[in-house]
């Protein structure tokens, strides 16, 4: 027994010893840092591991930790990894645009194993990323989004006041709930938009479609597991592990609909995907046959739960501010003063919805984090930070930036905690200090769609409060806490208001 302790200690002492070695890096360096316990293998993510901590909320502490006082970049570590927090804006905007070229990837990496994993836009490398954001950006032009895919988006928003009516029926105030009905907007709005598909959970308060993304975020330890695998862990311990990006009843799933999928004029996204595949510029990797069902995948995801979230957060920042609210109100009366619905121009040119988007998107912003990984070849020996910083990014490291971070830093956005959509009035537009608000990301690998997540921020945001007037009520919760079992930004808590008919 005794031998047995003595073992265990020694092994204890090792670890120890072996952590404070890995930990000691930026150290080292002379490379201002946030320490890591040496009894522990987790770095600085042990409360984003026992689900303690949102990743959102994780990253922005990392960013506002005053350990790296006025420090452009702090040190941390990824369990035993050494990363990057960049803090500086221009360092922002070197990692993301100007030297794009050395930092090509996102960190995370989906198993070899898990082809409907690596085959995803977000999670494919370089070589193969550019070949699907090539395809897939055509999805997405000024032209289709208002030609082709605004019209379907009306239908959908008319169901979203229907939605309502039956809701509140002979009512003229109702308490409701907002996650499930900002769920089957956004859901009813990807699947007519992406596959064709007449969702109709607006209609019905209920859609396959939704529930199969439900399902897929569903935590299990199993599915946590897999997500730090994909995200955090180095790539041949995460192949040990076999972790899968979907799980198998949602891979089916989408395997099934790009199956069932009737070729349709509208031209959507499984349509682009497979005039793709035909075509000679597709490589043996495009070929694949699970990639229509990947993208057809992560499509919906990347948008169901940060597109419905958003919609709640600005409900709720407008029941709370309602001298926001009237005004907004009375600039929407003003619009729909004679006619039923927006035409795309009038609504993209209201300049007070706008402005309240804005900071919706400021204090809740699509991406709470992003990150590259230096791709600089060994042979550089990295991509060297000067004369901002004296430090070379070796290859292989990851850059994190704390999008939420930024936008809630003081240093550039007075009293960054408050609702004030008056910071994007267009006359002081000047006075943002670029690479501040990137809320969708930045460069590149910017988010595809941004300017379809927007309008369809916008589109319900009009539509609820054509027919409504929000306010809070005995069941709103006094401030939003960030779910920290959700990967994107959502609450923790059930958002309640109370819908008062007010038509314009």
């Amino acid at each position: 027994m005794l031998l047995i302790c003595l073992l265990l200690l020694t092994c204890f002492l090792a670890l120890n010893l072996w952590l404070r070695q890995k930990y000691d890096y930026f150290r080292s360096r002379g490379i201002p840092y946030l320490p890591a316990s040496s009894w522990s293998p987790m770095g600085n993510l042990g409360q984003l591991l026992f689900l303690r901590i949102s990743f959102g909320d994780l990253f922005r502490q990392l960013y506002a930790d005053p350990r790296g006082g006025q420090a452009k970049i702090v040190g941390f570590y990824i369990f035993q990894a050494p990363a990057l927090m960049i803090r500086d804006p221009e360092l922002v905007r070197q990692v993301l645009i100007k030297n794009f070229n050395s930092f090509l990837n996102r960190y995370e990496s989906a198993d070899s194993g898990d082809p409907m994993g690596a085959l995803t836009l977000p999670l494919a490398k370089y070589h193969h990323w550019k070949e699907s954001r090539q395809c897939m950006s055509k999805l997405f032009t000024s032209g289709r989004i208002r030609e082709v895919m605004y019209p379907q988006m009306l239908n959908v928003a008319l169901d979203l006041e229907n939605y309502l009516k039956k809701k509140l029926r002979d009512r003229n105030t109702r308490i409701l709930a907002l996650e499930k009905m900002c769920q089957l907007y956004t859901t009813d709005v990807t699947g007519n938009l992406f596959y064709s598909l007449d969702v109709g959970g607006l209609r019905r308060g209920r859609s396959e479609l939704l529930k199969k993304t439900i399902e897929l975020f569903k935590t299990n330890p199993r599915k946590v597991l897999d997500f730090m695998c994909v995200f955090f862990l180095p790539r041949r311990t995460g192949n040990l592990l076999k972790p899968k990006v979907f799980t198998e009843d949602y891979t089916q799933y989408m395997r099934n609909l790009v199956k069932e999928h009737q070729e349709t004029e509208k031209g959507d996204l499984i349509n682009q995907l497979q005039h793709f595949q035909l075509s000679h510029s597709a490589n043996h990797y495009s070929q694949h046959p699970d990639f229509i069902a990947s993208q057809a995948g992560i499509i919906l995801l990347a948008g169901f739960e940060t597109s419905s979230a958003l919609i709640g957060f600005t409900l709720y920042e407008l029941a709370k501010a309602p001298d926001i609210q009237e005004r907004l109100r009375k600039e929407l009366g003003e619009a729909f003063t004679s006619t039923s619905t927006l035409s795309y121009e009038t609504l993209m040119a209201l300049p007070y919805l706008k402005m309240v988007c804005s900071e919706a998107l400021r204090l809740y912003p699509a991406a709470a984090f992003t990150n590259r990984e230096c791709t600089s070849s060994p042979e550089s020996e990295g991509f060297p930070l000067q004369p901002h910083v004296n430090f070379v990014v070796p290859p292989g490291m990851p850059a994190y930036i704390s999008i939420l971070g930024l936008q809630r830093d003081e240093k550039y956005w007075p009293e960054p905690n408050r609702f004030d959509p008056e910071r994007f009035a267009p006359e002081r537009l000047k006075d943002i200090h670029p690479m501040t608000y990137i809320p969708f990301g930045a460069g590149p690998h910017g988010c595809i769609g941004n300017r379809l997540g927007i309008l369809q921020l916008k589109l319900g945001i009009a539509h609820i409060l054509k027919q409504y007037w929000v306010e809070v009520c005995e069941r709103t919760i006094p401030e939003i806490r960030f779910n920290p079992k959700s990967f994107m930004l959502a609450s923790q808590d059930e958002i309640y208001l109370r819908f008062c008919r007010d038509i314009l």
